[in-house]
């Protein structure tokens, strides 16, 4: 039984080393990540008993990580530091998120009209029915619209770009079911 607790050991601690580590030093700095990081090992290792799920031990590994990285920033006093680090990091977001929206607005502007027109509506959250009725035409055509408005769109963003948009936060969901 101990050689099979072993084995799982070394492949969670394989498996979440570098995860729980990245996790830590964005919180509280490289200075204390590893030794946060270890001490999470050695408090599953020390009370491997109590572990008899594996699910139970990822959401422990998480919550555990957290945790002991709050109780390094109030002893440390790295609150500020933190919360300014936080901050820093929302605000490298929104800024990404305004160049991404500003860049398919600006691709947007270059579609024939029709195109154009019906992408707006999209992102306005106007259904196709509803395009269709403002726009005077068929849903088939709003359909075949939004079809090669999305072509030439993923041509005229960079494929990067087009990728980010994707991958980006719910901001730009509304954006993803219109693409």
């Amino acid at each position: 039984m101990a050689l099979h607790f072993e084995e799982g050991f070394e492949l969670l601690f394989i498996t979440y080393y570098k995860p729980l580590k990245r996790i830590a030093h964005k919180m509280i700095g490289a200075d204390f990540a590893e030794d946060v990081v270890q001490d999470v090992f050695m408090t599953i290792w020390n009370n491997r008993s109590l572990f008899t799920n594996v699910l139970s031990l990822k959401s422990y590994l998480y919550t555990t990580i957290q945790n002991k990285c709050l109780n390094v920033i109030r002893k440390e006093n790295l609150l500020e530091r933190y919360q300014v680090h936080c901050q820093m990091e929302l605000i490298e977001e929104y800024v990404i998120e305004e160049e991404l929206l500003m860049q398919l607005y600006q691709a947007l502007e270059l579609l024939p009209e029709h195109y154009k027109e019906t992408m707006l509506k999209s992102l306005n959250g106007d259904s196709i029915a509803q395009i269709a009725y403002s726009m005077n035409t068929t849903e088939d055509t709003v359909k075949a619209y939004k079809r090669r408005a999305k072509h030439l769109l993923r041509k005229s963003l960079c494929h990067q770009t087009y990728l980010l948009l994707f991958i980006q936060s719910s901001l730009f969901l509304p954006i993803l079911t219109v693409l």
